[in-house]
């Protein structure tokens, strides 16, 4: 039976299982396989889902048509900053150093006591609740959830399963100090009803609260079943320095753990439902774990290292003083939510396209702190995880020793660069055994990620990401007013970032033959409010006085913007290998445009397109950078920075809005402003 002798129904519901690049193969076969495809609303509602990174919403009443409408004129918002009038909101109560923000929940702790670290009791409220404030009191916004003891800090599950994991400390009769987990349902406050044991117990440590919880950082993260629990003291305390345990939170079994021996681990974060990203702050590394166990009837298991990944070499003089890390949203198994939080939005974020960042703080021999974040996509690290597995399998089988293989490279950015060699194998220690493949920088990172400069104050919250985009905040240096700052969102959706170079790709097209920079003398309101700069050699841009640098937005080819997430991204501009995404889209963009600037005539957002390789610290001597070796890394972005300033002191993200931290001088949150995306009316 011939394809096309299948109904028009047949041949949709075939083809709703292809994503968008095999759907786009499939619009070149013939014309009517062209027409049908561009036909059916269900196929371009599927390719612009793809597109644009996200999964449908079955629970959402919308039909196909609002839906479509709603994600476009979503995704043109954001990528012209065009937000809805912002919203103050006054913290009605004494704020502590615990928040989290996921799912559209946003989580304070609260102070009662006057107590320097964690919380007395916790404070949440729905952000959707605090758009929608005027003219209720500002206490009436916030739920309470008290546990009756001192909180050191809490994890969130909140569509998933209406899940809070409180970690407390109780003093003992002996004066000892004894921490354990509460699993409470976020929604009443009361124990979870899934939770066979709602207390877990931790340890016990031989000193008062006060002290013992005075200098101690504890990372949470649940998805699925799967609880993880990090619980770290500095290093050279008295104190046991680190402990990591893995939980099924529903029958309170310990599965897997990392022992007490290493003080190397600051944070963690999970990639996919069973394999974690654990930096190691003393190795310089990343180690990705996969967790195995799902039932353990005895003792918990050790927690194994698959692979480490090898970060650029540091400089003499500085080491990692910490290292936090976050991915939102968690890649889950199923896609079932609580009932009291089950969304009513048309889509949801797709969790297997999301970017993780990994906050770096650095510290020299002076005591000088420096901070810097790392992107990469949380595919890319699987791949890589997947790919080393696979080797391993190999290795097993044919019992050929490890360096006979190698991890298969990425187009290297620089082959000059030199990395630095492997650590004598009885140097390593215990927490990393010799056995496990240690993966060099230079191989795994710098087609695939992207370095940024960060600022102390911003890089301390770490709820800036969501999907692919992540959010912070740079100072104005035309505002004489060194507090005023701009807020920064960083898209690294490659499918977006093709889009617009597409898009300004054709804009350039439309100014003549032999236009000259002295063309452009004049004020400012000589121009028309559309009027876009032509960017020349260097990729400089030559705006008149007085006028901004941003972006703009207008009809883009969708047939352009196809592409890989994941592929490996090999750039430079003299003769260094080119592949993958990047190569791509830099085949939209002319040859003398590396950097690409662009604005919004009405947001008057300020924008540039970014494919090509950035040196990180560029402008400073090799004796003042942090690595040992000129760091290149080039995943390509596109970055949109405000034209208005604020006095903010860090922004943090959600799916459908900016939220500005207003901080008082103990740096604390005195006041928050969330702008809200522009929606559908």
């Amino acid at each position: 039976m011939a394809l096309f002798g299948l109904s028009h129904e047949l041949l949709v519901h075939i083809l709703s299982y292809l994503d968008y690049e095999h759907l786009q193969v499939c619009r070149r076969l013939n014309r009517a396989m062209d027409k049908l495809i561009q036909s059916s609303i269900v196929l371009q509602y599927s390719m612009q889902l793809q597109l644009y990174g996200y999964e449908d919403n079955p629970s959402c009443p919308l039909v196909i048509a609002d839906k479509i409408r709603f994600l476009r004129q979503q995704e043109t918002a954001w990528s012209r900053l065009d937000f809805e009038k912002e919203a103050t909101i006054r913290i009605p109560f004494n704020p502590s150093s615990i928040y989290d923000l996921t799912d559209g929940v946003l989580l304070l702790g609260e102070s009662v006591s006057g107590i320097q670290s964690g919380a007395d009791t916790v404070r949440w409220t729905r952000l959707s609740n605090l758009m929608e404030s005027e003219g209720v009191p500002p206490s009436q916004l916030w739920e309470k959830i008290d546990v009756g003891a001192h909180i050191i800090d809490v994890g969130l599950s909140v569509e998933e399963h209406d899940l809070i994991v409180v970690a407390i400390d109780r003093e003992m009769e002996n004066k000892d100090t004894k921490f354990e987990l509460r699993l409470l349902q976020l929604s009443t406050g009361l124990n979870h009803p899934l939770a066979a044991k709602p207390s877990i117990p931790l340890a016990i440590i031989q000193d008062p609260p006060q002290a013992a919880a005075s200098h101690c950082s504890v990372c949470i993260e649940i998805v699925g079943d799967l609880l993880g629990f990090l619980f770290h003291y500095p290093a050279g305390s008295t104190r046991p320095p680190a402990m990591f345990e893995v939980y099924n939170w529903k029958t309170g079994q310990c599965l897997e753990i990392r022992g007490l021996e290493c003080p190397c681990y600051s944070t963690f974060t999970f990639l996919s439902p069973d394999v974690i990203a654990l930096p190691n702050c003393t190795e310089n590394t990343i180690e990705l774990c996969r967790i195995q166990s799902t039932f353990i009837d005895t003792v918990p298991r050790r927690l194994q290292t698959s692979c480490v990944l090898q970060l650029p070499r540091l400089g003499q003089g500085y080491s990692i003083a910490q290292v936090t890390c976050r991915s939102e949203p968690k890649m889950t198994n199923t896609r079932t939510n609580a009932r009291a939080f089950r969304s009513s939005e048309p889509f949801y974020l797709r969790s297997a396209d999301s970017v993780v960042i990994f906050n770096v703080m650095t510290h020299d021999s002076q005591g000088f702190h420096e901070c810097l974040t790392l992107i990469v996509h949380t595919a890319a690290l699987l791949r890589i995880f997947d790919t080393e597995m696979a080797l391993s399998a190999l290795r097993d089988c044919t019992n050929v020793p490890a360096s006979s293989f190698c991890f298969p490279s990425v187009p290297k950015v620089e082959a000059e660069v030199s990395h630095s060699p492997t650590p004598a194998l009885a140097n390593l220690p215990e927490c990393a055994p010799a056995e496990y493949p240690r993966i060099p920088w230079t191989q795994w990172g710098p087609s695939i990620c992207r370095w940024l400069e960060a600022s102390f104050g911003a890089s301390r919250w770490i709820t800036t990401t969501c999907g692919q985009r992540y959010a912070t905040v740079e100072e104005d240096p035309i505002e004489d007013d060194l507090t005023r700052s701009t807020i920064v969102i960083y898209d690294f959706n490659p499918r977006n970032v093709r889009r617009l170079a597409a898009q300004h790709r054709k804009r350039r097209r439309r100014y003549p033959p032999g236009f000259r920079a002295m063309d452009l003398v004049g004020p400012a309101s000589e121009f028309p409010p559309t009027f876009q700069f032509p960017i020349f050699g260097g990729g400089d841009v030559l705006p008149g006085p007085g006028v901004a640098v941003g972006t703009g937005v207008g009809p883009v080819p969708e047939d352009r913007a196809g592409g890989d997430i994941s592929a490996g991204v090999g750039v430079g501009p003299e003769g260094e290998a080119a592949s993958g995404e990047a190569a791509e889209i830099r085949a939209t963009i002319p040859e003398y445009a590396s950097l690409i600037p662009f604005t919004d005539p009405e947001t008057h957002v300020i924008g540039q397109i970014q494919c090509e390789t950035t040196e990180l610290m560029a402008g400073y001597s090799m004796q003042y950078r942090i690595f040992d070796e000129p760091v290149r890394t080039a995943l390509p972005y596109a970055q949109l920075s405000s034209f208005d300033t604020y006095a903010y002191g860090a922004v943090l993200l959600d799916k459908s809005m900016v939220i500005g931290v207003k901080l008082n001088d103990a740096d604390d949150i005195r006041e928050l402003v969330v702008h809200a995306i522009k929606r559908v009316k």
